[in-house]
């Protein structure tokens, strides 16, 4: 009985003995994943932190930016009636990029103007998918506009429509890619005469970054070449597009190419070229302007 209660004893302690150590392994085991959380999450703080003081100037201008994944419809007053509404001085917009400032822009950015025929509106250019296929490529350097402005608008009316959006802070109120289908050209010609007229071509600069003529006709009506000249004179690009159907259309490239020192291209379609070919038009009008960026700001 004796060497039976003494074994229980001894068995009794060893396991007491078994115990405390497992207890005490168990404690270690989880003070170190303690301590290997802890430092995981210092280590993920010091990271982020070192992340957000070490932007590049880029990110932290586009921190003041606002970029619009979507267009987005809106609306400006017009002190001159060349719009809509009753009074004709409501200018309707589709935007789609980024919304630059003077502050926030930078060389690389571009901003574009898109007017229209008088047998079209904004809406057109929105179905065709061409401005959202140009922020796609030019995000976030890019910012596209379309406009319902009058086709009788003369460059008065489209230098009011340019202040008009300058105000409302859809452009920053840099020179400006502008492109003119059919008879919306006549507002850029005009712009072009009143700079040949006076003289001052730094005006014209100031408004007219790139100038992307489509088959417009106001071209072939200016009695002489100096409204046409003016664009070569103030340095602006001249990309002139024409469909292989559109015989007018090629009239006006021909011309600007021996007048205004553009570059003429010519697509496949008609009168509106840049319905009938969306794709390949975005394709050159992004590469054009990619290859005139510092140029265009001499």
């Amino acid at each position: 009985v004796y060497y039976i209660m003494l074994s229980s004893s001894r068995l009794h302690i060893q396991m007491q003995h078994g115990t405390m150590y497992i207890i005490l392994n168990l404690k270690k085991l989880v003070l170190g994943f303690t301590l290997l959380g802890a430092i995981a999450t210092i280590s993920l703080v010091a990271k982020a932190s070192e992340e957000s003081t070490t932007q590049t100037p880029f990110q932290e201008s586009q921190n003041t930016m606002l970029v619009e994944s979507i267009d987005t419809r809106s609306s400006v007053p017009l002190s001159l009636p060349n719009g809509q509404g009753i009074d004709k001085k409501t200018l309707e917009y589709i935007h789609c990029g980024t919304k630059f400032t003077k502050s926030t822009f930078m060389d690389k950015d571009i901003e574009l103007i898109l007017l229209h025929g008088a047998k079209y509106t904004k809406d057109d250019w929105t179905s065709s998918g061409i401005p959202s296929e140009m922020c796609l490529k030019g995000q976030p350097h890019i910012s596209v506009t379309a406009i319902d402005l009058s086709v009788r608008s003369d460059g008065v009316g489209f230098r009011d429509a340019f202040n008009a959006l300058v105000e409302g802070k859809v452009i920053s109120g840099n020179s400006i890619v502008v492109i003119s289908p059919s008879a919306s050209g006549k507002a850029i010609v005009s712009l072009g005469s009143a700079a040949a007229e006076s003289g001052d071509y730094e005006t014209l600069k100031k408004i007219i970054k790139v100038w992307i003529p489509v088959a417009s006709p106001a071209v072939l009506s200016v009695r002489d070449d100096a409204p046409l000249a003016a664009f070569s004179s103030a340095l602006i690009p001249v990309l002139a597009i024409n469909g292989d159907q559109d015989v007018m259309g090629k009239k006006v490239t021909k011309k600007l190419e021996s007048v205004a020192n553009a570059k003429g291209v010519e697509l496949k379609g008609s009168h509106a070229v840049y319905l009938d070919s969306p794709n390949i038009f975005v394709d050159t009008v992004m590469d054009f302007l990619s290859g005139n960026e510092d140029n265009s700001r001499r």
